[in-house]
């Protein structure tokens, strides 16, 4: 390779990765990440209180990213040298999951994360460098050794430039000491927060709160948090978490979340949440910004407790969804999010050509659908293992091993175990879906006998409008507080959740499950036929945990009711509830129905507040309402940057009433 011409094209990351083409991986990509800091273009600086602000772009063609350690923009790199190209993917992408697509709705061995912002910030990133010279494997200590020396270049060529373009003297000040060493004050803090979160490719914010409360004397910082979610926003970023612990900071980070599309903010609350921070999450509900979500505290903390003994209580406190909800423990966690998604409809429409006519029973089908999915499961969760074991080989990620504890301690990769809690998250995608179709099957063809099981697949096959008119309208379905439909989905939900409970992927202390669709729904319906709940060919699945559109027809109560009689204790994933409310909602009735849903159960709840009209407006007449975010299935959005199909499933879905 010559180094020479590596130079000429500006390729300064793979001008390391090449340096020393007989060392590890690990060492390449974390030699090629120094030799990148050390060169890259700088942000520009525009006035922002905080740096970096704004989109980061990556102007070469091979940059750090969170996913891979570091990049491959193949098709720019080949218009400058397609040999090089080639050879950087033949060494550097060697490792591909074997989970199969049929079964990754929302989720393919995803690796959403989040760094100790807390402990960088208490330490700096210049005293690792001890922590670091003790590990006895040398490609990863020379490796995070390089990491740092880039890490500091850059941050020296950052305060250079500020100081060359005259920026603020604070701001230079600021960055002069975090992150490389600890911060002494909430503005240092909130600036190395910031920085850390570009260095880890604006992924997650983590515990914002609770994490800044240790420097916390009574400012007011509302204008830096507005900034802080300004860059994850910019960046396409995903959460932040509010604890329900009660601190001035959480009603900061709430009201600078007004208006704003991300981060999105997860809120845990208790019967013992103050006022104002029920006070202050309604009134940025107001903003039309689907912010925040709700989660409940106990049932997830004691809930991951029971299912992971090994977590320690104080670790426990620093849950956080990241990705759109997925349950990780801020700077401590390497979680699956998602690892796979189980297309359930998928599944049952096999089951439904092969065994109904020969089925005997309602039971005797539901049987094989239970078989057959246990068969799935069991194939994805090897496969998962399978992935996990090719990603700890060849994609190591140097800057989440220096980031997230305890990949120094044990001087591992944080792809190959190092991280000190490991699970794996798996998507269970269009259950409701199957509730229905069950309930139709077993009352039309087993129990009124009003179709045939020859009927039946006719009418699906042919896609018979009539007959899927009928199959909706049946009076037993999920989201109505049928305690038939109740106890249905209870069962169903709690034998496919369970089978993930003794299962453990090879990296990690076992399976949880979730729901979580966000836009991959669409997709995940487009080659399935019609079935039994009424949906149509090629329609979208269900919208994760709610009913299907239109059915849910008895009022909010009802609806929260039968998402609690699905198996929820479980689903410590996170699932997703989507709840369309309008405007005009009082905060009392809102909060008796959120903290009344959860001690039945009820584990999450996202809010969208807008009227059927304002939907309807911006569908039809986009630059009125260019600012309208409503929450999609897991992560925020703004309305007019969804698809076609997307919009018109969030305006089908139910306006709840508020009465």
């Amino acid at each position: 390779m010559n180094f020479k011409s590596l130079e000429e094209i500006g390729e300064y990351g793979i001008y390391g990765m090449y340096e020393n083409p007989e060392r590890s991986l690990f060492f390449r990509k974390a030699m090629g990440m120094r030799r990148y800091y050390e060169n890259c273009p700088l942000p520009e600086y525009k006035g922002a209180p905080l740096y970096p602000s704004g989109v980061a772009k990556n102007t070469m063609a091979v940059y750090p990213d969170y996913r891979r350690g570091m990049e491959i923009n193949y098709q720019k790199l080949a218009e400058k040298n397609k040999e090089l190209a080639d050879l950087l993917v033949s060494e550097f992408y060697r490792y591909t999951s074997s989970v199969p697509m049929e079964h990754s709705v929302a989720g393919n061995m995803f690796i959403h994360s989040i760094p100790n912002y807390e402990r960088i910030l208490k330490e700096g990133l210049v005293s690792y460098a001890k922590r670091v010279t003790e590990i006895e494997d040398y490609e990863i200590r020379d490796g995070l050794l390089n990491l740092i020396e880039g890490i500091k270049n850059y941050v020296k060529r950052c305060t250079d430039y500020l100081e060359s373009v005259k920026a603020d003297e604070k701001l230079i000040s600021a960055l002069k000491k975090v992150p490389l060493y600890p911060a002494e004050d909430i503005y240092e803090a909130v600036v190395g927060w910031n920085f850390i979160l570009y260095l880890d490719n604006c992924d997650n914010l983590g515990c914002v709160a609770s994490g800044l409360l240790p420097y916390y004397n009574g400012e007011n910082i509302v204008e830096l948090l507005k900034n802080l979610c300004d860059n994850i926003d910019a960046n396409n970023g995903y959460s932040m978490a509010l604890g329900a612990e009660e601190n001035p900071l959480t009603i900061q980070c709430l009201e600078a979340s007004k208006g704003k599309r991300r981060p999105m903010i997860e809120l845990l609350v208790n019967e013992q949440t103050p006022r104002e921070v029920w006070e202050k999450a309604f009134e940025v509900i107001r903003t039309n910004n689907g912010q925040p979500a709700f989660y409940n505290e106990k049932l997830i903390i004691n809930g991951l407790k029971e299912r992971f003994p090994v977590i320690k209580d104080e670790d426990l406190k620093k849950f956080c969804g990241g990705g759109c909800t997925e349950s990780m423990l801020a700077g401590l966690s390497n979680v699956g999010s998602l690892d796979a998604g189980i297309n359930l409809l998928l599944i049952f429409e096999k089951v439904l050509k092969e065994k109904l006519e020969v089925s005997s029973s309602f039971e005797e089908f539901y049987h094989y659908y239970m078989e057959e999915t246990k068969a799935v499961v069991e194939k994805i969760t090897t496969e998962i293992s399978n992935s996990q074991k090719e990603r700890a080989k060849f994609c190591p990620l140097p800057m989440r091993t220096l980031l997230i504890d305890d990949c120094i301690e044990k001087g591992l990769d944080y792809n190959n175990g190092g991280a000190r809690y490991r699970w794996s998250i798996i998507n269970f995608a269009g259950m409701i879906n199957v509730i229905d179709s069950m309930l139709v099957i077993r009352d039309f063809v087993f129990e009124e006998k009003s179709v045939s099981a020859n009927e039946m697949l006719e009418k699906l096959e042919k896609n018979d409008i009539d007959f899927l008119k009928k199959c909706r309208n049946h009076k037993i379905s999920f989201g109505n507080d049928n305690d038939d439909a109740n106890a249905f989905s209870s069962r169903i939900s709690k034998a496919i959740f369970s089978m993930l409970d003794n299962k453990k992927p090879y990296l990690g202390e076992g399976f949880l499950p979730a729901s979580i669709q966000f836009m991959s729904q669409v997709d995940a319906g487009k080659n399935l036929g019609a079935t039994p709940d009424g949906r149509e060919k090629g329609e979208p699945l269900c919208d994760s945990l709610g009913a299907i559109f239109g059915k849910d027809i008895n009022g909010p109560t009802a609806l929260l009711k039968s998402v609690t009689s699905l198996d929820l204790k479980r689903a410590l994933g996170i699932p997703v509830l989507n709840f369309n409310i309008a405007p005009d909602f009082k905060d009392g009735v809102l909060k008796a129905l959120i903290l009344g849903y959860m001690k039945l159960g009820g584990i999450q709840m996202q809010i969208t507040c807008s009227s059927a009209e304002m939907l309807m407006e911006a569908y039809e007449k986009p630059d009125l309402h260019k600012n309208l975010v409503v929450r999609v299935g897991g992560y925020s959005e703004y309305f007019n940057n969804l698809s076609d199909e997307l919009k018109k499933m969030i305006i089908e879905r139910s306006i709840q009433k508020m009465e």
